[in-house]
């Protein structure tokens, strides 16, 4: 078994606090008494960046970014990125963390590496190596990820490659008994015996939200929203302990000053017994913790919940409406109506909660009157929707088997909506997310 692994983060990613997929790879390898260290470059060079190129990495979609970043840091970092690069040849094994804004950078380092040791170990993992997976027209073949020709690529890159969830796959990797170079949705069963990630080596004064920090309660999602990448990552939900958060969540307070938290989770309703249990543990525990979560709409979720999620000291929820018109919800496969939508709302504004909704326009199937429908009713429901977090066009996931000519690149009338929808948003006062307004839009 190899006696160490690095795990990587290459730019371009959001910088504002630690990777918690890295910490959560790393706990549970140490826990296995396998020694594993986490590297951060996306941190370590958007530190180092001047403040034009730091609003440049804050940019979603920022695809020209993208393309030029490793040649932006070599050319202005280059003593410290060669120290980088050494540091990883001391290790037998290199795992990297791999998500579509940073997978030629990520490609780019491991060249490197490679023609620097023969004998160093790569591993991919991530986002992107899931979804170069469902976009796969040739599974079986080869190593059955991605494009033909993306195929060969990581093949002469990678050792071995993650799909899905990562703690499994890389520990059996590590031990010699995964013989496959592809793990496809090797699931832990259960979180209950996950200990929570301390972010070994990682400081959080380096990180620009740093009284801020991400956790999960659980993995997965309950429900199965047509358009949504979210349930195609995990096989099954799964909470971990409360008992288990409650502690994670008072170890950086104390070791930390940590105050905010915010909740990773798909969503965090996904079990109401659960979650009712977390929200009691964090009373009884502290009276109360600064938190955020996303948050499904459920008509089945009783008013008295919210308010003791409201008492726990939640701050915020992320409320994924999506949409006003009844059709679009239908075939989006929502799980409720404008109506059951409305009651919900009023529910969350009843408790006191401070809460956003997002929306989807353009979505494959939808008309002009749709369209309209959902526009009205967001501006007809104006008082119970105090902020619009996230305004998007459709934009096509692979391995959702939705129409891909629905996507806002194959679609001009998708973008047409969308703007026609900040427009109007605007003009009827409603406050909003300036930097969420199209933010899944490839910037060039």
């Amino acid at each position: 078994m190899p006696r160490s692994i690095l795990l990587c983060i290459l730019p371009v990613f959001w910088p504002k606090m630690p990777p918690l997929g890295l910490a959560c790879l790393q706990e549970y390898l140490i826990s296995k008494d396998i020694s594993c260290d986490i590297l951060d470059l996306n941190n370590l060079f958007y530190n180092l960046a001047d403040a034009r190129l730091k609003k440049e990495w804050l940019k979603s979609c920022n695809i020209a970014l993208e393309r030029e970043i490793l040649k932006i840091i070599l050319r202005i970092f280059l003593k410290e990125f060669n120290l980088c690069l050494d540091k990883m040849l001391g290790y037998e094994v290199v795992g990297f963390s791999c998500f579509k804004s940073n997978f030629d950078s990520t490609q780019q380092v491991t060249r490197m590496l490679l023609d620097k040791s023969k004998n160093i170990k790569i591993v991919y993992g991530g986002p992107e190596i899931s979804r170069q997976y469902f976009k796969s027209t040739a599974i079986g073949k080869g190593i059955g990820i991605g494009r033909e020709k993306q195929d060969s690529e990581i093949a002469t890159l990678a050792d071995f490659l993650v799909v899905g969830e990562g703690e499994k796959p890389l520990y059996d990797y590590l031990k010699g008994e995964n013989k496959n170079r592809v793990s496809r949705f090797n699931e832990l069963h259960s979180l209950s015996g996950l200990n929570f990630p301390k972010y070994v080596g990682l400081k959080f004064d380096d990180y620009p939200a740093n009284d801020a920090l991400s956790l999960q309660f659980s993995r997965g999602c309950v429900k199965r929203c047509s358009f949504c990448s979210e349930r195609l990552l995990y096989k099954g939900f799964r909470t971990r302990r409360v008992v288990s958060v409650i502690d994670e969540l008072s170890y950086h307070k104390k070791a930390s000053g940590i105050k905010n938290f915010i909740f990773f989770d798909s969503l965090i309703n996904g079990d109401l017994k659960k979650l009712e249990d977390l929200c009691q543990g964090i009373i009884s525990a502290f009276g109360k913790v600064n938190w955020e979560a996303q948050l499904a709409i459920r008509s089945d979720m009783p008013g008295g919940l919210l308010k003791k999620i409201k008492e726990s000291g939640c701050y915020h929820l992320f409320v994924g409406l999506e949409s006003g018109s009844g059709r679009v919800l239908k075939m989006m496969n929502k799980g409720y109506s404008p109506k059951e939508a409305v009651q919900f709302l009023r529910k969350l504004k009843s408790a006191g909660l401070s809460y956003g909704v997002s929306m989807i326009v353009g979505y494959p199937g939808e008309s002009q009157e749709d369209f309209m429908e959902g526009l009205d009713f967001v501006l007809r429901n104006k008082s119970i929707i105090p902020k619009i977090e996230q305004i998007n066009p459709y934009t096509y996931y692979d391995g959702t088997s939705l129409d891909k000519q629905g996507d806002y690149k194959f679609n001009q009338e998708s973008l047409e909506k969308m703007q026609y929808f900040v427009q109007k948003i605007r003009e009827h006062g409603f406050k909003y997310t300036r930097a969420f307004l199209g933010n899944l839009i490839e910037k060039c």
